[in-house]
């Protein structure tokens, strides 16, 4: 063909947002359209965010990578609990009496984004595009890109950032209506992309149609730490940064690590630095056991200021769950935050059930060391141990996860079968 291959990338997670999930978005974008790609990604109108990203520009960073922005509305804004800006006759009291009715009957928070997204697609028509990408979740995006793709005649690809109706950690959406709808999204998808091996375990189980699955891992973009000032710490510094979600995923095992590592008398206090927005719980574990002395919250900053603590720390602390055993769904959990560490190059003291898809990237890559969360003694003797020995022995180098290798297995994924069409 006469033109580089179009990919039409339906992300609402997308920067300046400060959702995880527009970090792997923003590096697909990236790294896709540095591989020759034309990519154009429809996302929410950056201005419509209330808590953006500081100092980050997309324009200008879009610019300067090639990527075209298609932006969009978003109705029923008072659903998504002040992601977006609300607009001047809809009143916080309002919203929130809405947020409750609708959560009740387990319906998606965005589902304002569907139209939105589909009427920002308008213009095209069949062979403007050549492949529809789908970022989830929100799982809207999954629908919003199916219509399109269903109407200018294109292949649709679903990308899982999370599973939808087998998510241990939401058991509303485990519906039967929600599990209907991902089954027909499914079986009309020409290709699937998951983060984890489990997690494309669980798709082929659950839903006997499915499309191929290919596992597109989190990663790290070693250019984004360049330029980064590694953040100095006067103690051992362990550092977490990122949300929990209780009761499998939260502080309680590493701050009971943190403080047990401190009574087996370690050359210098090790402590533990909150970066994240879950600081009333992890200030409430900490008292509760006793832990205060040894944890430093330093609640939500830029990325940037996250990114140099992970550079200036001695560990890096990831949970998926801190139950010792766990479902296929939970072992497949493999958080971005474990990629942000590796890329930082720093060990990672990780919590994880055993057998998990992190622990075994864990071992194969001698990235640091993996635990269940009863094990507290054992974590905090590793502690210990790398606070006396040193740290920067122990990690592997492996550059598996970087988006530079991971951006050329997805594009061999999207391109069609035939080669003509690409």
């Amino acid at each position: 063909m006469n033109r580089p291959p179009k990919l039409l990338f339906f992300a609402y997670a997308f920067p300046p947002s400060r959702a995880i999930g527009a970090v792997r978005c923003w590096n697909i974008a990236k790294h896709l359209s540095r591989r020759g790609w034309d990519v154009e990604v429809v996302t929410p109108n950056p201005q419509q965010l209330t808590n953006p990203e500081p100092g980050r520009d997309v324009q200008v960073d879009c610019q300067r990578e090639n990527i075209h922005l298609r932006e969009t509305g978003c109705d029923w804004r008072l659903l998504m609990g002040g992601w977006l800006k609300l607009t001047w006759w809809q009143p916080r009291l309002l919203a929130k009496v809405a947020r409750r009715a609708t959560g009740s009957l387990g319906i998606d928070p965005t589902v304002g984004w569907i139209n939105a997204a589909v009427k920002a697609c308008d213009s095209l028509e069949p062979g403007d595009v050549d492949v529809v990408l789908a970022s989830a979740p929100p799982y809207t995006a999954f629908e919003a890109a199916a219509i399109v793709a269903r109407r200018i005649k294109a292949p649709l690809v679903l990308d899982y950032r999370d599973l939808w109706s087998q998510n241990p950690h939401y058991g509303k959406l485990a519906s039967k209506k929600i599990r209907q709808r991902e089954a027909s999204l499914l079986a009309g998808a020409h290709g699937v992309t998951v983060v984890s091996p489990s997690m494309a375990d669980c798709l082929k189980s659950e839903f006997k149609q499915t499309p191929p699955v290919t596992v597109i891992t989190n990663g790290y973009d070693a250019e984004e730490y360049v330029e980064i000032v590694p953040e100095r710490f006067d103690d051992f510094a362990v550092v977490y940064a990122g949300r929990f979600y209780p009761p499998r995923s939260n502080a309680m095992p590493l701050v009971a690590a943190i403080a047990a590592a401190n009574k087996l008398n370690p050359p210098r206090p090790i402590w533990l630095h909150y970066y994240g927005a879950d600081t009333m719980q992890v200030e409430n574990i900490a008292a509760a056991l006793g832990a205060s002395a040894w944890v430093k919250i330093h609640g939500t900053v830029p990325r940037k200021m996250v990114l140099a603590a992970l550079k200036g720390a001695d560990v890096a602390a990831v949970i998926t769950t801190i139950d010792e055993t766990a479902s296929v769904a939970e072992k497949g959990i493999l958080t971005g935050k474990l990629f942000e560490a590796i890329g930082a190059k720093v060990p990672v003291l990780l919590i994880s059930p055993e057998g998990s898809d992190a622990a075994w990237i864990m071992k194969k890559n001698k990235y640091g060391e993996s635990f269940v969360g009863r094990n507290v003694i054992g974590m905090a003797t590793w502690l210990k141990e790398m606070c006396v020995a040193g740290c920067q022995d122990k990690i592997g180098r492996n550059t598996e996860f970087s988006w530079v290798n991971i951006a050329a297995k997805l594009t061999a994924t999207l391109r069609p079968s035939n080669p003509d069409k690409v």
